[in-house]
């Protein structure tokens, strides 16, 4: 019999080493003492990454027919030995994650040889589902935001429930449908869903009436309806009763998991759906509102988690569009996610905003991935978790996985515009230029006003030797965003670079301009003055910036616009600052 090979013999994965041939459990050079069955456990858990190792398969391997065993309990704890191991908790897992009544899935990063991280494979969902925007049967638009709150509430269970088997596509896409006549095989074929659940909202005071039907895209069949009459504080119960008819049409099974702690107070519940309608408001517009709504919530009910979770997110999203200063953005989110954390560990959100401030505010690029990976494993249907991930692991020169991700999130919400454009950011970052026009082309024909996505398009223009069209598809962006400090700046960049110094120190001065009147961020500003050549500026906009702690200072080593200033022993000083 052949001997292993040395990637058969050696499963890596963070710190940790498995060497199958000696059966030792590594932790760089210590040795971790594992007894046969935590060790069996591992191993079948890295041998099948990102798969549900059943405890029926667990249970031929680690105890032959014939053997007198009290299963349940003696694989408990061997599994608590394994997480001991290895410092896991099974209520905030890294590694091991349970699926209950089911078994264990490994959900962090396998390492190869080469050393590149090799991320568990996503499951392929055996079914693809579109929550359609509930219709509000109120008669007062005032309730709008009611039944907009109720259809995102369902989105964001039915994501949690449906777990490697049900795709559930995300709001933004969803929501382009609100209101429409298109027939139901034709937003299938749009959203690529074989399923559309749609329904109703009526409330009357206290009560509320909530009506739903499943169809088939395909055939365009009625599956089934259902009416829900609720009090207005049990209306969310409503979500459980509808997964479950789901698991039954589509013979799936949703595995009930850890409760997510709601509000019972009606006032709470009523504020918090009003904070998600202003966080879904395209770009920054609805953020203040989204916060006030959101902070109220949780001074009406301290223990609501989701409002906690949403409030941290919408602070963190001020730091992104930089609507404030982002540093003093993230740290009025960082308490309030750890809190939030306290009080739900399996809220997928949650993880997800601590994500972002790990990466952000304390360029822990370790926890932050930990963090992403947590918020997947939660909710694998969550279309902004995928899109951060890939963002990171873009930054860190990752990118395979990095687009992988992306695409991820674009097969969640093909219809987001943002989705989009982050999706060709990570196609521009791996130096594939030509594929990032091409997103970015998809998504300005959805919306030719979108400033992001032609920033970027602009930016890949530029790496490919049309500096000219980079300027124009640039100019043109800032007829529609005329106040964009991020693009102003993009703008000044190009146009030095196509030899108009002149006009970027022009747009340099309309920068200053606009600082008197909101934050412009210092890392876009060195960007231009990379340009026009002048590297003392870079350099103090850059250090600037880290104080500022710019979102995007991850992209600084690898965005190829920093190529002349990568052998100034200045910019290795700031890549060690930024552990990057």
């Amino acid at each position: 019999m052949n001997s292993p090979t040395e990637a058969e013999r050696l499963l890596r994965f963070d710190v940790f080493e498995l060497d199958v041939r000696s059966h030792e459990l590594r932790k760089g050079k210590n040795r971790i003492r594992l007894q046969e069955q935590p060790f069996e456990i591992l191993r079948m858990m890295l041998e099948h990454p990102g798969d549900v190792v059943t405890r029926e398969e667990l249970a031929r391997r680690l105890w032959p027919e014939g053997t007198f065993v009290d299963f349940e309990h003696s694989l408990n704890a061997a599994v608590k030995r394994l997480r001991a191991a290895l410092g896991d908790d099974a209520d905030n897992p890294r590694f091991v994650e349970t699926l209950p009544r089911r078994g264990y899935r490994f959900i962090a990063s396998l390492v190869a040889n080469g050393g590149a991280a090799v991320m568990p494979v996503a499951p392929e969902y055996t079914a693809r589902l579109a929550v359609l925007p509930f219709t509000n049967s109120s008669g007062d638009v005032g309730q709008e935001y009611f039944s907009d709150g109720l259809t995102e509430e369902m989105i964001l269970q039915l994501g949690r429930l449906g777990r490697g088997r049900l795709g559930v596509i995300a709001r933004a896409s969803s929501m382009m449908f609100k209101g429409g006549t298109r027939r139901a095989r034709e937003i299938g074929e749009t959203l690529r869903a074989d399923y559309l659940l749609e329904g109703s909202v009526r409330r009357e005071g206290d009560r509320v009436r909530i009506t739903a039907w499943l169809v088939e895209t395909s055939s365009e069949t009625h599956l089934w309806t259902d009416v829900y009459e609720r009090h207005l504080t049990d209306c969310l119960s409503v979500q459980a009763d509808v997964a479950a008819r789901i698991a039954q049409s589509l013979a799936l099974e949703l595995m009930p998991e850890q409760p997510v702690h709601r509000s019972r107070d009606v006032a709470a519940y009523q504020t918090y759906l009003k904070g998600r309608y202003y966080w879904n408001i395209p770009g920054d517009q609805g953020l203040d509102q989204a916060i006030f709504y959101f902070d109220q919530a949780r001074a009406s009910d301290p223990e609501f988690a989701a409002a906690h979770a949403d409030l941290a997110r919408a602070h963190t999203a001020r730091a992104e569009y930089y609507s404030i200063m982002p540093r003093t953005a993230l740290e009025a989110a960082l308490p309030i996610a750890l809190r939030a954390l306290e009080l739900d560990p399996h809220l997928s959100h949650a993880h997800l905003a601590l994500a972002n401030i790990r990466a952000m505010l304390d360029w822990d690029w370790e926890g932050a991935e930990a963090a992403y990976q947590h918020a997947i494993a939660l909710n694998p249907s969550s279309d902004g978790a995928h899109r951060w991930y890939g963002l990171l692991l873009a930054g860190l020169g990752r990118h395979t996985e990095a687009v992988r991700e992306a695409q991820c999130a674009r097969e969640l919400d093909p219809l987001c515009l943002v989705v989009g454009t982050s999706a060709a950011w990570t196609q521009y970052m791996a130096g594939d230029y030509e594929a990032a026009i091409e997103t970015c082309r998809h998504v300005i024909d959805m919306d030719a006003r979108f400033a992001p996505s032609r920033r970027v398009r602009g930016a890949a223009l530029l790496q490919i030797g049309r500096p000219a069209e980079a300027v124009a598809e640039l100019e043109s962006a800032a007829t529609v965003a005329p106040e964009d400090p991020v693009l102003l700046a993009w703008l000044a960049h190009a146009k030095a670079v196509n030899g108009d110094c002149a006009a970027a120190s022009v747009l340099l001065q309309a920068l200053q301009r606009l600082a008197e009147r909101r934050f412009v961020p210092s890392y876009h500003l060195a960007l231009a003055h990379v340009g026009l050549g002048s590297h003392d500026d870079v350099f103090a906009l850059l250090n600037r910036a880290c104080e500022e702690r710019d979102p995007v200072l991850l992209n600084v080593g690898l965005d190829p616009r920093f190529e002349p200033v990568r052998d100034d022993e200045r910019f290795t000083k700031l890549l060690d600052r930024l552990r990057l």
